[in-house]
């Protein structure tokens, strides 16, 4: 008994290890869709920082969150974006990811002629100070002594 269910462990795990190998070799053929930090891959990413009026973080994360999900995630060349909260509630943070400077470029004209009315009202209780950036390298913990 002990050794079948041995052998219906390894069984098991063989199995996962074959579905991961296929899930990354499919993710790796295919476009980015989630956030990647890698500075092989050549896109955009756009770091803004909002400074929301006293007291609107929790409003300026849920417009931002709706703003996201209805227009922004829809635009031409955009792959992805990161909402993170300051824990001393005053900004918030984007870490948004463009396949190119023109898509960046595309989008902020959208938002100042005010067809992108999600990030308008965004902007209407936070101030925001964002910059385009280029990954250079990334570092990670050393697996290794």
């Amino acid at each position: 008994m002990e050794f079948k269910q041995r052998k219906t462990i390894r069984q098991s795990i063989i199995a996962v290890l074959v579905l991961l190998s296929f899930a990354n070799f499919a993710y790796a053929e295919t476009e980015i869709t989630v956030s990647r930090i890698d500075p092989a891959v050549g896109i955009v990413t756009l770091v803004n920082v909002l400074t929301p009026t006293q007291g609107k973080q929790a409003e300026t994360i849920r417009l931002l969150q709706i703003a996201m999900n209805r227009t922004m995630r829809h635009q031409p060349g955009f792959i992805s974006a990161n909402i993170h909260r300051s824990l001393d509630s005053e900004h918030v943070v984007v870490y948004a990811q463009w396949k190119d400077q023109a898509s960046v470029e595309a989008v902020a004209k959208l938002i100042q002629a005010g067809e992108a009315v999600d990030m308008v009202a965004v902007f209407s209780i936070a101030k925001p100070a964002y910059h385009p950036y280029a990954v250079v390298s990334v570092h990670s913990v050393s697996t290794t002594k």
